[in-house]
């Protein structure tokens, strides 16, 4: 399609008294306070006074993606001045983030003379990132014959980080930055689908802070927060990459290690993160003590289903609790198996008359028990 647009009867007066300084690919340039524009009278620079004032950046090049134009609002928005844009390509405002395959199917759009359509990460000249939104057409001269190609495009890097912020706060807990009981149990989910393909064995483990309502009575909701974030942060240290650290609610945090098929591996891990809680948390002003109970279970030997497998960390993580806390279990310990039948049923009122009995005792009293992991 060949798209014309006439000057203004002013444009063409002040056409008519520039000065042509040299022929280009696209028409010619004109000098104006001694620099170097465009011709707005030459293919395809008849429409490009329109561009001037648009807001939207605006890139004109050759087939051979040869810039030959670019508007103000391109300068304003990359921090390239015309006259250094001109004569390159657009791959000076390229991030790395998009690899060959991208840029490949971007050409052969064009050349299929067809428009592209996308958002672009790209890098200004200071070296931020921006994320454009683009619209790429070819151009066409009278004949038919494809000639250039004009880029439009916008700044949508507010919008894009307002979605990134709301996809986040939708998979991520807002206290300690970690994964949410959504995303925890969407990757259990894939363990589970996962390991039965290929036989893989992993384990289940339920984290618990022991008497954390009396600290939150005793030094406040605030450092109560502080001491949750420090608790995260400390897992997430002990841990590797692989495995997997979520919040579930309140005190009680979620843990899924893979590649556990050896289960004395699987207490040395449980026994470390104990241990991790040895040293006291810093926080404003102070610093505070608390203990962990972790109850786990392992993929298939003890459950193979999603809420099988919770279940049965839970109970675990209730026995831990049961023998004063500071403690880890396995589902499949004895000690462990002996109470899981009769509690079963009545889970969730032990969990909250557990709760209130631990709440009456002092944390630091409670913190000098040795550790153990049975």
């Amino acid at each position: 399609m060949a798209i014309v647009a006439r000057p203004s009867s002013r444009n063409r007066s002040t056409a008519r008294n520039t000065s042509v300084t040299r022929t280009i690919q696209a028409g010619t340039r004109r000098t104006v306070k001694g620099l170097e524009y465009p011709d707005l009278r030459a293919a395809p620079h008849q429409f490009a006074w329109t561009l001037e004032g648009s807001s939207e950046s605006a890139i004109i090049t050759d087939t051979g993606g040869v810039i030959a134009y670019v508007n103000p609002a391109f300068e304003a928005s990359t921090g390239y001045a015309r006259i250094e844009a001109i004569g390159r390509t657009p791959a000076i405002l390229r991030s790395g983030a998009h690899g060959p395959d991208f840029f490949r199917r971007l050409w052969d759009t064009l050349h299929a003379a067809k428009e592209f359509r996308g958002t672009l990460i790209n890098r200004r000249k200071n070296g931020d990132l921006f994320y454009e939104e683009k619209i790429i057409r070819p151009l066409f001269d009278k004949s038919g014959r494809m000639t250039h190609f004009l880029s439009e495009g916008h700044d949508v890097s507010e919008r894009v980080r307002t979605f990134e912020k709301l996809a986040y706060a939708a998979t991520h807990d807002c206290l300690t930055g970690l994964p949410n009981r959504h995303v925890f149990f969407d990757r259990l989910g894939q363990a589970v689908r996962h390991s039965a393909r290929t036989g893989d064995e992993f384990s289940v483990a339920i984290l618990d802070v022991d008497r954390f309502k009396a600290v939150n009575d005793t030094f406040g909701h605030a450092i109560g927060d502080a001491v949750l974030s420090a608790v995260a942060a400390r897992l997430v240290h002990t841990l590797r990459d692989a495995d997997t650290v979520a919040r579930l609610g309140g005190d009680e945090f979620g843990l899924l290690l893979l590649d556990t098929a050896d289960g004395a591996r699987t207490q040395r891990v449980l026994q470390h993160i104990v241990d991790a809680f040895v040293p006291a948390i810093p926080v404003p002003g102070t610093v505070v003590r608390v203990s962990i109970s972790i109850g786990a279970c392992r993929y298939p030997a003890d459950a193979d289903e999603q809420q099988a497998l919770m279940k049965c960390a839970d109970e675990a993580m209730y026995s831990a609790k049961r023998t004063g806390g500071n403690a880890c279990r396995m589902s499949g310990d004895p000690a462990q198996r002996l109470r899981a039948s009769a509690s079963a049923p009545q889970v969730l009122s032990t969990h909250r008359a557990l709760d209130a009995h631990d709440d009456s005792r002092s944390a630091r009293a409670d913190r000098k028990r040795p550790s153990r992991c049975g």
